[in-house]
């Protein structure tokens, strides 16, 4: 694979990680110092001055030999083997341990595992000194600059940093973007994408994009009580105009009227910034950008991608990019591209899950007590068997998958419930999930964080906490009323984006029931057993690349939750399987695969990349069987019509995929012979590519034109550091 490969978007959103940690009670931990820090840290959030990696996280940059490091990593991917993802999943591990480490000045007590920053009050647990104590610890990546509304330590006294003047200071979440996709796409079903009623379990990809998942996607409405909250509402004011917002036989016009009414009541009671209707929500905060579901998301960025985007001017509403595009001299704006980004940067995109605690000195069903268990739905592949890996396009979010496992935070010393619900309330195309006599899990079985009362509303600012109050209250309902003092943050889910290759590197991890065993999923059966437990965990120690001594190691730093239920998967652009095994058409395919899956529009055979995406969140707008690296580096432009048939939307257009590269797997190497990466520009450094596109341009979707000729979209390099388009002007 050519190292030099250009980095480019996805089609609307781009792929982005975040993380979060903690670890169980048992947990022993070194007071092993983070990395060394500067004399004068920045401060870029509410929880202090920024942290960087430890030492011993193994990422490359921050390493004691990050030559030998990048240069493994780098043999992985040039010189690939069966032993390939051993190398990068064990330095996947290692980074992902790094990110769990606490806060410095947090008051992490790890014998106990508990914090004591910004205050305890609405805690219930304690430290090794007996006195009151937080559960859980505050990861440094908190610490990190983040994409949903940055600010400068200038403003640090303003924790209400208004983004008012900022257009894209909200934008919607995943599942948003993908409803959107199809709504707009779907009066040209023939040419362009099945709409929900057409939608097929294994359409054609050359015949359809089944890039963005079709069928029955969940509409998540904001809860009123979210407003009510935050704002210092009355209900008589917000409901009515939240009928208004979502009615669906309302125009655009007065939809966005009942917004913009919203966001004027909000600002009228000195809460300003919490609505913003040009997305018909709720803004993105400080710590939290606004995910449109359950999860809450943080998308953080390392000081150094920070600067770049800021240095650069590489956020929203500006025209850097676009000015590049107008130089005539292609090589120099892929050389100035290139100039902004080193192996510093990561790229993170972390989703926290709402956990109502339940404090053994309240009644149940009271205030303290409002909700028994959290409700989390697990991703076990045995339930999936049925699906396709290599074509099933159908809407699979956690809303589709069955059963929920109770999360308990209180103990024996608390009733046991007999069920546990997810009750999706507010929420349409979805109905609650109960399961009966369910798999309970302590809180201590996830890297997570209580938040006390004085956190929340020292730590968050009003738009944080509404982001908060609405996953809550999709989760757990009215009778929850939102999210309060006392309440868990769980993690579930992470990307981390990293630069120590020119390709990038990839790691994903989620939360694990470790419901299957090999008998259930064999590690052969690539389409329905990607991620079963006892083969992507970090003890699986013929697939991980890690040893007992190098997991020892990592658990004396930050104890055993890292690993105990998450699993791992790796993204280089490797064409291997975790098992050391080859990847082949017949991996994903029943019978004779399509030539589509195993040819070029030319005929010859290509090679294809493993299944590597985050069941918590690529179902909610891709299909099961896509790869992060092979998305994120085409650019998806052609320069030849269709044939009779085929659909035309990648010509002219940026996208990952069209009728002429429709494998989402399909590794078509080299840029020059991808027919999903002709004429892109940044990191232009082949000769091959002079001639140019014959394509009919549509300034479209983000797509710039130069007479006909087609340029990718304007984000390309920037969708591996600009979370979703989150970034905003530092204040």
């Amino acid at each position: 694979m050519n190292t030099q490969s250009l980095l480019l978007r996805i089609s609307i959103v781009a792929t982005v990680v975040a993380l979060s940690s903690s670890c169980s009670d048992s947990d022993k931990i070194v007071d092993t110092p983070s990395a060394s820090q500067p004399s004068a840290q920045k401060t870029f959030s509410h929880f202090g001055p920024y942290q960087a990696l430890p030492t011993w996280s193994d990422w490359c940059p921050v390493n004691e030999a990050p030559d030998k490091c990048s240069s493994s990593l780098l043999k992985a991917v040039q010189n690939q083997n069966a032993d390939s993802r051993k190398t990068v999943r064990a330095h996947g591990w290692q980074l992902w341990a790094g990110i769990s480490s606490p806060l410095d000045n947090s008051g992490y007590d790890s014998k106990t595992n508990t914090s004591t920053m910004f205050g305890t009050k609405s805690c219930w647990a304690e430290n090794t000194n007996k006195q009151p104590a937080c559960s859980g610890l505050f990861p440094l990546w908190l610490s990190w600059p983040n994409t949903g509304l940055p600010y400068t330590p200038k403003a640090h006294k303003a924790l209400g940093a208004t983004n008012s003047d900022e257009a894209g200071s909200s934008i919607a979440g995943l599942i948003q973007i993908n409803r959107n996709f199809s709504e707009t796409n779907s009066a040209d079903v023939s040419n362009f994408m099945l709409d929900a009623q057409a939608t097929t379990q294994d359409p054609d990809p050359t015949k359809t994009q089944t890039v963005n998942t079709v069928g029955t996607i969940p509409t998540y409405k904001v809860p009123a009580l979210a407003i009510v909250k935050q704002c210092g509402l009355s209900e008589d004011k917000v409901k009515p105009e939240l009928v208004i917002a979502y009615d669906p036989k309302g125009s655009d016009t007065t939809k966005l009227a009942a917004w913009e009414k919203l966001n004027r009541l909000c600002t009228e009671q000195g809460k300003p910034d919490i609505i913003c209707p040009n997305t018909s929500g709720i803004c993105d905060g400080t710590a939290f950008v606004n995910q449109g579901d359950v999860m809450i998301a943080t998308e953080s960025l390392t000081t150094q991608a920070w600067n770049a985007i800021q240095n650069n001017k590489l956020y929203a509403g500006t025209s850097t990019l676009e000015n590049l595009y107008a130089k005539d001299d292609e090589n120099v704006a892929a050389n100035e591209v290139a100039s902004w980004f080193n192996n510093k940067f990561i790229s993170t995109k972390h989703m926290f899950w709402p956990v109502k605690g339940c404090n053994p000195n309240a009644k149940q069903n009271e205030q303290g007590c409002r909700v028994r268990y959290g409700a989390l739905p697990p991703w076990v592949p045995k339930n999936f068997k049925d699906k396709s890996y290599a074509t099933n396009a159908d809407y699979l979010g956690y809303e589709k998958w069955g059963e929920v496992v109770a999360i308990d935070t209180c103990g024996k010393e608390c009733t046991a419930a007999p069920s546990a619900t997810l009750k999706l309330a507010h929420v349409e195309g979805a109905s609650a999930i109960t399961t009966n006599s369910p798999s309970v899990y302590k809180v201590q079985d996830f890297m997570h964080l209580q938040v006390s009362e004085e956190t929340l509303n020292n730590a968050f600012t009003a738009t944080d906490r509404a982001l908060l109050d609405q996953a809550t209250i999709w989760a757990y309902g009215d009778d929850s009323k939102g999210f309060e003092p006392g309440d868990f943050l769980v993690v579930v889910a992470m990307h981390v984006n990293t630069k120590e290759i020119a390709t990038w590197a990839f790691q994903s991890v989620w939360w694990s029931p470790m419901d299957d065993s090999s008998n259930d999923c064999p590690v052969d059966k690539y389409n329905h057993c990607f991620g079963q437990a006892d083969v992507y965990q970090a003890t699986a120690f013929k697939y991980s690349g890690l040893n007992e001594k190098m997991v020892t190691s990592l658990d004396e730093k930050v104890g055993t939750t890292w690993r105990a239920n998450y699993l791992l998967t790796d993204s280089y652009g490797i064409n291997y399987e975790i098992d050391g095994a080859q990847v082949v058409a017949s991996n994903y395919f029943k019978g004779t695969p399509p030539k589509w899956a195993t040819q070029r529009p030319d005929g010859d055979t290509i090679a294809l990349l493993p299944v590597a995406m985050n069941p918590y969140i690529e179902p909610v707008i891709h299909p099961l069987g896509t790869n992060c690296q092979n998305c994120h580096r085409r650019a998806g432009i052609v320069n030849t019509p269709p044939n009779q048939g085929e659909y035309s939307a990648g010509v002219g257009r940026a996208n990952y995929q069209n009728a002429q590269c429709p494998s989402l797997l399909a590794d078509y190497k080299m840029p020059d012979n991808d027919p999903c990466m002709l004429k892109p520009w940044a990191w232009n450094q082949n000769k091959q590519w002079d001639k140019p596109a014959n394509n009919d341009c549509q300034e479209k979707d983000g797509t710039l034109c130069k007479d006909k000729q087609a340029y990718p979209i304007v984000n390309t390099d920037l969708s591996w550091f600009v979370a979703d388009g989150h970034v905003q002007q530092a204040k």
